[in-house]
């Protein structure tokens, strides 16, 4: 199993799935080749990996959801979340409640990391999107 940088337990192939799962709602304006996909989709799910990771850290060492660095490790989902599409703030908050509620997106984000990051992120994401987003 290759681990990919870091300490973040998300081993190569989970990584390539987590981009995956999300790839197909990429529109990149171009047909892409099937190396092409699993390339892009490889790049998003390690860039998944370390902000979740990043995250999780912050989470770990007790670092409130509206510090500077918390919100500096949201910032980056958001922008790895315009890979997909661009939330506005309602979209947003919404996104930050279903991955509390919905029990499969709080074991995806909590897979392999601290239990209660998924309600960390919800709050740091309402934090974010209050003071960032329209």
């Amino acid at each position: 199993m290759q681990q990919l940088g870091g300490n973040s337990g998300l081993d190569q192939s989970e990584a390539v799935e987590d981009g995956t799962a999300l790839i197909g709602n990429l529109d990149s304006g171009t047909a892409l080749t099937e190396e092409q996909r699993r390339a892009m989709a490889a790049r998003i799910g390690e860039d998944w990996n370390r902000i979740s990771s990043r995250i999780a850290e912050l989470f770990a060492t007790g670092v409130t959801n509206d510090d500077p660095r918390a919100q500096q490790a949201i910032h980056d989902h958001y922008r790895w979340l315009c890979n997909f599409w661009t939330p506005d703030r309602d979209s947003y908050l919404r996104l930050a409640q279903l991955y509390v509620n919905q029990p499969k997106f709080r074991k995806r984000i909590e897979r392999k990391k601290p239990k209660g990051m998924a309600a960390y992120m919800r709050d740091a994401m309402t934090t974010y999107a209050w003071a960032h987003l329209r």
